[in-house]
């Protein structure tokens, strides 16, 4: 029994020495390979790293490159949006910058210059508008100057007709935003039948009125379409279907398009058939502008009869009456005289006959 136990105490301390010594080889092994591992490892983490700012390097130019563009894309764009305005608003703008005070001075001289400019669908400050008038009347002036110098007229005479030319561009310009109002509800008369059917139509087939009335917006109705697109527009931008309609009916002076409005506004407060209603209103709305259209042929044939008598017959008479007062030797008219009245008052007195005949046409 001693000799085995002896046996199996030399064969486990053998075995255990072996074991020891395998485990601090390992414990070696493990120092020595990371070591070796860092060492061979740090290169290649130097070699990446340097790769990867290589990489973040091209990145941030690449996205320079694209910030450059897209700068480049919305100074594009803004160039294209701003010759899209129309060029009297640019000149608006330059005239003010050059003109601001005597502007801003004459500005309470144009009396509802802001309404009508409004009403005319032109997006111009009433400042700068006097501005753009006054240039153009500065440089209206400064031609008249020039071609009276160039025609070799007096000194006298040139200034004159600059005066006359910087008035005349000054009168006009402070006119045209009314003009411009009265000619677009003229066209608004002249379209709102045909818009009237367009929306009773839809009005039938089902469809809302605010879809009906951007259908109406985008149609082909000139002015007519560009109100309604303002119309639209005040809605999206938060008022009420009323107020944009009353807005509408203040904008555009327009007594069929009141009508209209107003049976519109009473429908939406109480209900009804409002599509048969607008197909009564626009025949009511033709019918008024085929009488006046009947009255002003009826009226024409009378005002073609008198122009065809000043036109010839008057001329006629007149050179009889002065050949008769000069063979009798006495109170004849002077050369100078009738040159004056056959070159200038006549032309001017026909002219003046057929703009009124153009002047009472129905604006249809």
């Amino acid at each position: 029994m001693p000799r085995r136990k002896r046996k199996k105490l030399s064969l486990s301390r053998f075995f255990t020495a072996i074991g020891d010594f395998v485990i601090r080889t390992g414990e070696r092994t493990g120092r020595v390979i990371p070591v070796k591992q860092a060492e061979e490892i740090k290169p290649k983490d130097e070699l990446t790293r340097r790769l990867l700012e290589i990489k973040r390097l091209e990145l941030m130019r690449e996205e320079e490159i694209r910030e450059e563009m897209r700068a480049r894309e919305e100074e594009r764009w803004e160039e294209r949006e701003e010759l899209k305005r129309p060029l009297s608003e640019r000149l608006s703008d330059l005239f003010y910058g050059i003109l601001r005070k005597p502007a801003d001075k004459l500005v309470s001289s144009f009396k509802g210059l802001s309404a009508d400019l409004y009403r005319a669908n032109m997006n111009i400050a009433p400042e700068r508008y006097v501005a753009f008038v006054i240039g153009a009347g500065m440089i209206a002036g400064i031609t008249g100057i020039v071609f009276g110098f160039l025609l070799r007229l007096p000194v006298v005479f040139a200034i004159l007709a600059g005066f006359m030319g910087f008035l005349f561009t000054f009168a006009i310009g402070k006119s045209y935003p009314r003009r411009r109002a009265f000619a677009r509800s003229v066209e608004v008369n002249r379209m709102l039948p045909y818009a009237l059917r367009h929306m009773a139509t839809q009005l039938t087939s089902g469809i809302g009125l605010p879809e009906t009335m951007v259908s109406v917006s985008t149609a082909d109705y000139g002015a007519l379409s560009e109100e309604f697109g303002r119309t639209i527009h005040d809605v999206n931008a938060g008022m009420s279907m009323e107020e944009a309609l009353e807005a509408l009916d203040q904008r555009v002076n327009s007594e069929p398009l009141r009508r209209a409005i107003r049976q519109i506004l009473r429908t939406l407060r109480t209900g009804g058939d409002l599509s048969r209603t607008l197909n009564v209103l626009a025949d009511e709305t033709a019918y008024e502008m085929r009488m006046k259209l009947r009255d002003y042929v009826q009226s024409l044939n009378l005002m073609t009869m008198i122009y065809m008598f000043a036109s010839a017959v008057v001329p006629s008479m007149l050179m009889v009456v002065l050949m008769i007062m000069s063979s009798r030797g006495g109170g004849g008219m002077p050369p100078q005289t009738a040159g004056v009245l056959y070159l200038v008052l006549l032309p001017f007195m026909l002219f003046y006959f057929v703009f009124m005949i153009k002047r009472f046409e129905p604006r249809l």
